[in-house]
């Protein structure tokens, strides 16, 4: 990964979790839905994205999002976004109305 952003994976109880720590901007953005893509799991039925430990995440950052929920309806999956209620990248995602098209959740359970 860069020295921006580091993605951890693991499953639990049927659902892809992928913690990105760091920062997503437009210089790795790209980068990251490409680890994204290569530690998810087809045989989850769900992608959790857990931002809990991202540090900033850019307008290129949040178009990532949108364009892995694309791509997981292609394989019927369901993307999943967590972001504690406190945490300052809430607010953008608001603002972008991502939580009207991806669900957002406030921990992993």
């Amino acid at each position: 990964m860069t020295a921006y952003a580091e993605v951890d994976a693991w499953t639990s109880n049927g659902v892809q979790v992928v913690r990105i720590s760091g920062e997503v901007d437009l210089t790795n953005a790209a980068e990251v839905r490409d680890a994204i893509s290569r530690v998810a799991s087809l045989d989850a039925t769900a992608i959790a994205v857990d931002l809990t430990e991202t540090a900033y995440l850019d307008s290129s950052g949040i178009a990532m999002l949108f364009r892995l929920a694309e791509r997981l309806t292609h394989t019927r999956q369901e993307l999943r976004i967590v972001v504690p209620p406190d945490s300052p990248l809430r607010a953008a995602l608001e603002l972008t109305d991502l939580p009207r098209t991806i669900a957002v959740q406030h921990t992993l359970e």
